[in-house]
């Protein structure tokens, strides 16, 4: 695969953001993904490598990001699901991640916006670096097409951010 698209914000606009965003694994999720190849069995942590691929991609975009425990009064706070899968024979890893985004923190009210990526990367031998690779790939797409965004843009814009 070629090198991962850079973040491309809109010309009126740099980044990082000025936004507060907490970012959150959907609880549905599960963590642990096995993958069996020849009587070989290797498990690796699928969402807690998703969550670190997205949070890297989201600090390139905003000025504060952290885990939705710990963060207070969020402008917005992104759900992430996804899934991962890898071929062994071929040392290709894939991943499919979708962001959804919430104003605040009340993740049971509409969404201001729903992204989807997807991502391939290739390692040899089975590497959880194959898989987090994937994934950045994933939110690099997911990071852009929410910049391309200009209804989520105006609501990141006009939330008044807290403590300056």
């Amino acid at each position: 695969p070629s090198a991962p698209a850079p973040l491309r914000p809109p010309p009126d606009m740099t980044l990082p953001i000025r936004a507060r965003v907490a970012v959150q694994v959907d609880p549905a999720m599960v963590n642990t993904q096995t993958v069996e190849l020849r009587g070989e069995t290797w498990q690796y942590p699928g969402a807690e490598l998703m969550q670190h691929a997205a949070m890297r991609i989201f600090r390139e975009m905003f000025t504060e990001v952290g885990v939705a425990s710990s963060m207070d009064s969020p402008s917005v706070t992104i759900r992430l699901s996804g899934s991962s899968s890898v071929n062994p024979v071929m040392s290709d890893y894939y991943a499919n991640a979708t962001a959804t985004v919430f104003p605040g923190e009340d993740t049971y009210t509409q969404p201001l916006g729903i992204y989807s990526g997807s991502g391939t990367a290739s390692q040899p031998n089975f590497s959880q670096g194959g898989i987090a690779s994937a994934y950045e790939r994933a939110f690099r797409q997911i990071g852009n097409r929410m910049l391309a965004d200009p209804k989520l843009l105006v609501n990141l814009r006009v939330r008044p951010s807290s403590g300056d």
